[in-house]
């Protein structure tokens, strides 16, 4: 019979928008804001020794890899012990990394598919990341946003397509997922009996043994005519 696809659910970064620059202004920003307000720490520490205090905090604490907000949180609690600072600090220095975090630039393939999509699906974001939907200026494509914090997965994991699933009424074979990752969007979407489609817009060659794409992109451009065809399909 035929199978229609009614839900297409996106990551957001290095889909929608690159993530890189976006986090590396995010930082700066906060970097500078540190260095006005909380000096003692940049006089000891540059940009890249915080990253990668950050990076060694999550070996400790790997729980935090699904919440990347209490992550960076923490990491400020454990400035705020090594200089013996109070905390007084720490919510305001988040706010500034945050807001800066959601100043996004769009792909140029995203606005024009994303308004073609909405008219005949169901469309929901998921991340891993704390970037927000409403802030970045997307919230109006999307019925639901999901992020791996309020599920407590990561989205190389089940949980959160079976979450769209419950919430959007359908069934895994009438959702499709879209994402640049292979592991956390692939493989993650196919372990709940999702289709995925691998946004590949470098040209990279495929890393993962476990499990293929169900197709491959290199532009949003793509997608329209994909999602046609995978609605199309016979499944037994």
């Amino acid at each position: 019979m035929s199978q229609t696809i009614k839900v297409i659910s996106f990551d957001l970064d290095d889909t929608l928008w690159p993530c890189k620059p976006t986090i590396l202004r995010a930082e700066e920003r906060l970097y500078q804001w540190l260095n006005e307000h909380v000096p003692a720490i940049t006089v000891k520490y540059d940009i890249n020794q915080l990253r990668e205090m950050r990076r060694l905090l999550l070996d400790r604490y790997p729980e935090l890899a699904y919440d990347l907000t209490q992550l960076r949180i923490r990491s400020f609690e454990v400035l705020a012990e090594e200089f013996e600072l109070a905390d007084d600090w720490i919510v305001p220095a988040f706010e500034v990394f945050y807001e800066a975090r959601q100043q996004v630039t769009l792909f140029d393939d995203v606005r024009p598919v994303l308004d073609e999509l909405v008219k005949s699906f169901s469309l929901v974001s998921l991340t891993n990341g704390n970037a927000d939907t409403v802030k970045t200026g997307v919230d109006h494509w999307f019925d639901h946003a999901l992020n791996s914090a309020t599920v407590g997965k990561l989205k190389s994991e089940p949980d959160i397509y079976r979450q769209v699933q419950k919430m959007t009424d359908v069934h895994a074979q009438q959702m499709v997922h879209i994402g640049d990752d292979p592991l956390n969007d692939v493989s993650g979407a196919k372990s709940a009996g999702v289709s995925a489609i691998w946004l590949n817009r470098d040209q990279k060659p495929w890393t993962l043994d476990s499990c293929e794409p169900d197709a491959v992109i290199h532009s949003l451009h793509e997608l329209p005519d994909l999602i046609r065809e995978l609605s199309s399909e016979t499944v037994d």
